[in-house]
């Protein structure tokens, strides 16, 4: 027969492992989702230039909010915080690289002279865009030559490995713009345009709605673009 001490002692032991099935469960505490959390809110942001983004063009653009990937000899890399709009990466027929695509002649001209003021486009600088192989999906695929730009956008290496490791960081929030255009998005997120081609160089990389990696036809109107740019580090407030 068990004695008072031994019953007191097991159901003690079954109180303990109610807590740590909870803790588990229900990941009292925090854990990795907490920390991812924190990771993400971490950089900073800013707001620079304006683009439709509630699609109403009728009550003018909405400041571009960016976040801030890099500082670094007074200049910061920004990216947009969300997926602006869609737009193909290449609205002409046949293959293309990033040097070529009609998506990066459109954010150098248009998107740029309309975005931001004659002072904000001084102090975006022009960037040496590196195509190579080395920036490509798995770092095998030849995007072609080097270019020169003001707007860009990242690559396959610069997203999943330099400043979007983890893959929720790589979720992205379409705007109403682009998701009244038709981007490819559930709740978690929208897909967004990398520069890096595919092998064939009539699909380009992006990241999917969950952040993971994918391609689409350079042609196709489903996907949303995410200018990055050097500006100078004065031209912004960083918050």
């Amino acid at each position: 027969m068990e004695t008072y001490d031994n019953i007191i002692l097991k159901r003690i032991g079954y109180i303990l492992f109610l807590v740590v099935l909870a803790v588990h469960i229900f990941n009292i505490g925090g854990g990795s989702a907490e920390a991812a959390n924190i990771n993400k809110t971490a950089r900073k942001t800013v707001t620079f230039g304006a683009y439709d983004q509630d699609n109403n063009p009728g009550n003018g653009q909405e400041p571009i909010e960016w976040i801030v990937l890099e500082e670094k000899d007074g200049k910061c890399l920004l990216l947009s915080k969300c997926g602006l709009d869609t737009i193909p990466y290449h609205n002409e027929d046949g293959k293309s690289t990033w040097e070529q695509c009609s998506l990066r002649r459109w954010m150098n001209s248009e998107f740029l002279q309309k975005s931001f003021t004659d002072e904000e486009q001084a102090a975006i600088q022009t960037t040496k865009v590196v195509n190579g192989s080395n920036q490509g999906a798995k770092f095998s695929v030849d995007g072609g030559p080097d270019t020169e730009d003001k707007i860009f956008l990242l690559s396959y290496r610069e997203v999943f490995v330099t400043y979007f490791p983890e893959l929720e960081d790589r979720l992205c929030e379409p705007s109403q713009t682009a998701i009244a255009n038709g981007v490819f998005c559930t709740q978690d997120g929208g897909a967004w345009w990398l520069r890096s081609p595919s092998d064939d160089l009539i699909n380009a990389m992006l990241v999917d709605y969950d952040g993971s990696e994918m391609f689409s036809n350079i042609h196709f109107n489903n996907t949303a673009f995410r200018p990055a740019l050097w500006v100078n580090a004065e031209a912004v407030v960083l918050r």
